[in-house]
């Protein structure tokens, strides 16, 4: 009897990832797929950013309408959240990964759709694009940093964060008090004041705070805020950028990896 029951389990378990599998498979674009993307949209993601995905809806209006972030304007805008160079559109796994975390302090998780709902949403909204359909968007490659900081290299690292005028808009210790963001100078594309992240609470970073997202974010900067990209600055020295991701987490006393 306990051996059946055992066996019974066992079998629960390796339908459950045999079933995880498949629901992770990306479903094939097709009328199917939009349709259950479209449904699944006017339920979940309409409010904020309309039924057209203009990033018009009434909840959004009333989040933003006087502030920056707006809800994505999936139509024309340009994405702050990827792996690919700037000015360059996302990638599905972008895509993919933002739908699942969400934003801190501005879009929910929607960890509760499925993967295999999440990925028919992410059709749905790129069908609004004809540029994902003429462009092929490459992420840039991010090598593995060190093991861990040291002393030596979050000293430097806070060179960098001087050198590169890092202060001017997250201030001397990261606490989103620079002269251009306490004068109100900080501006999106669509010239609305956009606040400076607060460096010292990882809670509040948009792309992640784990040391590989704070690398990528230096990378590929934030299209449609003042946040630029560093790619060029730090062709070649990717240490020397690994040191500043070590300081900029040492301002919350996360030097660790």
């Amino acid at each position: 009897m306990h051996v059946t029951r055992l066996k019974y389990v066992a079998i629960l378990i390796v339908m459950g990832l045999c079933a995880s599998t498949a629901q992770a498979v990306k479903p094939p674009l097709n009328r199917d797929t939009l349709t259950e993307g479209r449904r699944i949209y006017e339920q979940a993601c309409a409010w904020c950013h309309g039924i057209g995905g203009e990033g018009d809806g009434p909840a959004g209006w009333f989040i933003g309408r006087y502030s920056s972030p707006r809800p994505r304007n999936f139509v024309k805008d340009g994405y702050k959240l990827r792996s690919t160079a700037s000015g360059e559109l996302p990638t599905d796994q972008d895509l993919f990964k933002v739908i699942t975390r969400g934003i801190p302090g501005v879009m929910p998780s929607y960890r509760s759709l499925n993967e295999q709902e999440r990925w028919q949403v992410i059709a749905y909204l790129k069908s609004w694009n004809p540029a994902f359909k003429e462009e092929q968007p490459v992420p840039l490659t991010f090598p593995s940093g060190p093991q861990g900081p040291t002393e030596a290299g979050i000293q430097n690292g806070r060179n960098l964060y001087v050198k590169y005028d890092c202060r001017v808009c997250h201030g001397d210790n990261g606490e989103g008090d620079g002269p251009e963001a306490t004068a109100g100078h900080l501006r999106d594309t669509y010239e609305l004041p956009i606040r400076a992240t607060k460096l010292t609470d990882p809670s509040s970073f948009k792309n992640g705070a784990s040391p590989q997202d704070i690398f990528r974010t230096l990378m590929t900067g934030m299209d449609g805020t003042p946040m630029p990209a560093y790619a060029n600055e730090f062709a070649g020295q990717e240490e020397a950028l690994w040191e500043l991701v070590w300081y900029l987490r040492s301002l919350s006393g996360q030097e660790g990896s």
